[in-house]
């Protein structure tokens, strides 16, 4: 079961990175900030943060070295985005 988890959380990890590549480098973040009127950046931060804690779970109860790679690369790869959408969310908004 914990070797299922690291796949989900691998692929979890890769979503919210192409999300944050989607929303920074297209012009969807207009569009979704107009209609809706939320700041995706802030709900993708929420979603990072979420898949950061449950990566680092999964990696405790990991036994497969494979699995546990992919844990692990999940973990740095969402501590990396989570802290880049930090900066954009708390100190983008001072700018303006």
């Amino acid at each position: 079961m914990p070797e299922k988890l690291s796949h989900l959380v691998f692929i979890l990890s890769f979503i919210c990175l192409g999300l944050f590549l989607l929303l920074g480098f297209s012009p969807l973040y207009d569009l979704y900030l107009h209609n809706i009127g939320n700041r995706p950046f802030s709900i993708l931060l929420f979603l990072t943060v979420l898949v950061f804690l449950v990566s680092v779970i999964v990696l405790k109860k990991v036994q497969n070295w494979q699995a546990g790679f992919h844990v692990l690369f999940s973990i740095i790869l969402t501590l990396f985005l989570s802290s880049v959408l930090a900066i954009i969310v708390f100190f983008g908004s001072q700018s303006r």
